[in-house]
């Protein structure tokens, strides 16, 4: 593989002497390279980037970037398969890192430098409590006894705002809720006092309200011992509320760096334009007046569970209600979005009204036609015409299936087409609709990008010509820039075959681009709903606001 042509960028940052701080770490020329079957990939060409005392820089760019392998190059955790290029050189307070042995590396992790990962419930281990986690870390570079680690373990967890965190000591990483879980990996980073703490996508998968706790969380530990951060994202509203300094990656090349507010203000090179343009912008088209009829109606929906608390010789039983006897009602080429935390009952609700779980109370009419005690036989005629798109593409398609037979099995399932031909037709039709060429009928879904696995995801659900789609979460994993793509997508093909989508995120950028009206939910219940404008620009009640705050200040 051919390296790339590498644009010539200052090493030397545009501030250089003008802030006073001390310099604590001086990366140049970081260069990665992987072995892959039938050649080598560049991941990291040539990057430098210089970080001082209690400031916080950004890593900026999209999936494949090289964000992440440039941030574990400064902490050596890459792959066997990697190779550190003998040019790099990486130097903290001092000391050559990249020179370490391996020995030396394992007193300066979690004690001078510590790094957060993008997915808590990856990094933590599932058989130890929270409580031992964190001692095994602060055992490492300590000499203390078992009792003095659980009460500096009790105290870091106490730092990074965990309610009871002497009973949470006992729990194990899957008692806890994504925010949580964060917030011990938080607390772990955090047990040595480093000097340098590397955030890597530290609130992708959380809700906005999360999000901007753990910001401020790190935010304000970085201001009290004096830390220095790198985080690594592609949330350009993080970026701009929480870094002093940018550099923006792209094919493992830093394209261009500066302060924060400058590189916002000015942007110079096209790629970081793009970036910046590629913050979800417009809105849907209006409706026109009385010209739609409803196709999905719900009236009192309530779904329950059944859960036990307390012991096996004294348990309790609890009705929980998921889903509080709402009401729905979704016009005909009409986007209506479901916003709400993590546990307020967005996707349960969903659910519910396509009939992929059963409710226990109130109406659900598709068309006009009673649909809420249909049983699978009887759901079967009506399942081409509404189709569901989820959160995480890999998840969905099925790995041993070629993009051919994901997309050609609904059409058989549901007696679409006349024979093979006919099938492949509708297949490549459907692919082309979604943005997707249709030479990759052969392929497998492991062969492509995650925007691309969803334009895929999006085509196996039109090719069934559906009216009603429910779109649970679509674009959350996604960067901003494949974002802004997916929701153009939607736009056209609800435009051209008059769709009607129920858009569930908790991304109210997104929804304020893609959806006409928007319902919040809260606990179970709709606390407020209306047309978006409205909803966004002036809500009605603290919890909404909240949300709002949170996605467009992180301010919350």
């Amino acid at each position: 593989m051919t390296p790339t042509t590498i644009q010539p960028v200052s090493n030397q940052r545009h501030d250089h002497g003008s802030h006073g701080r001390e310099l604590i770490l001086d990366a140049r020329n970081i260069g990665v390279d992987f072995k892959v079957e039938g050649g080598v990939v560049h991941a990291v060409q040539d990057v430098s980037f210089q970080l001082h005392k209690g400031e916080t820089i950004a890593l900026v760019g999209e999936s494949g970037s090289g964000k992440s392998v440039t941030a574990r190059t400064l902490m050596k955790l890459l792959t066997k398969r990697a190779t550190i290029l003998p040019k790099a050189k990486v130097t903290m307070s001092g000391k050559d890192v990249i020179a370490m042995s391996e020995k030396q590396m394992q007193k300066l992790r979690g004690n001078d430098i510590a790094m957060i990962f993008q997915e808590p419930m990856s990094s933590l281990n599932p058989v130890y409590t929270v409580g031992q986690q964190i001692c095994e870390i602060i055992h490492l570079h300590n000499k203390v006894s078992r009792a003095e680690a659980l009460k500096r373990a009790e105290a870091l967890l106490t730092e990074v705002q965990i309610p009871e965190p002497k009973a949470r000591l006992n729990n194990y990483p899957h008692q806890l809720s994504g925010g949580q879980r964060q917030r011990v990996m938080i607390a772990m980073a955090l047990a040595n006092r480093p000097d340098v703490l590397i955030a890597d996508e530290p609130t992708t998968a959380l809700d906005v309200t999360v999000q901007a706790q753990i910001l401020n969380l790190i935010k304000d530990l970085k201001d009290k011992y004096g830390m220095a951060v790198i985080l690594i994202t592609h949330d350009l509203t993080v970026v701009r509320q929480f870094s002093d300094y940018v550099y923006v990656m792209q094919n493992g090349l830093v394209q261009e760096h500066n302060a924060t507010q400058a590189l916002f203000n000015n942007p110079t090179h096209p790629y970081t334009r793009h970036l910046l343009a590629s913050e979800p912008k417009g809105a849907a088209l209006p409706l026109e007046e009385g010209k739609h009829g409803t196709v999905l109606e719900g009236r009192g929906v309530k779904v329950s569970y059944t859960l036990k608390r307390g012991g096996f010789f004294n348990p309790d039983f609890f009705e929980l209600k998921a889903v509080d006897q709402l009401d729905i009602k979704l016009s005909r080429h009409e986007t209506l979005g479901i916003v709400g935390e993590s546990g307020s009952g967005k996707t349960t609700f969903g659910q519910a009204l396509i009939r992929l779980i059963n409710n226990q109370g109130g109406e659900i009419l598709f068309d006009g036609e009673r649909i809420e005690n249909k049983d699978r036989k009887e759901m079967r005629p009506l399942r081409s015409r509404m189709q569901i798109v989820f959160q995480d593409p890999f998840a969905s398609l099925n790995p041993r299936m070629s993009i051919r037979q994901i997309i050609e099995e609904g059409l058989v399932v549901n007696g679409i087409g006349a024979d093979s031909r006919e099938r492949v037709a509708l297949v490549r039709q459907a692919l082309s609709d979604a943005g997707m060429p249709d030479g990759i009928l052969n392929r497998f879904p492991h062969e492509f990008s995650g925007g691309q696995r969803q334009r895929i995801a999006i085509a196996r659900a039109i090719a069934l010509q559906p009216e009603f789609i429910l779109l649970d979460e679509p674009t959350s994993a996604l960067d901003l820039s494949v974002q802004a793509q997916i929701i153009d997508l939607l736009r056209k093909l609800q435009n051209e075959k008059g769709l009607s989508y129920l858009f569930i995120s908790h991304d109210l950028k997104v929804v304020r681009a893609l959806c006409h009206r928007v319902m919040v939910m809260q606990h179970g219940k709709i606390v407020e709903q209306g047309p978006v404008a409205d909803v966004l620009n002036n809500p009605q009640t603290e919890y909404t606001a909240r949300l709002v705050r949170a996605a467009f200040d992180i301010a919350a």
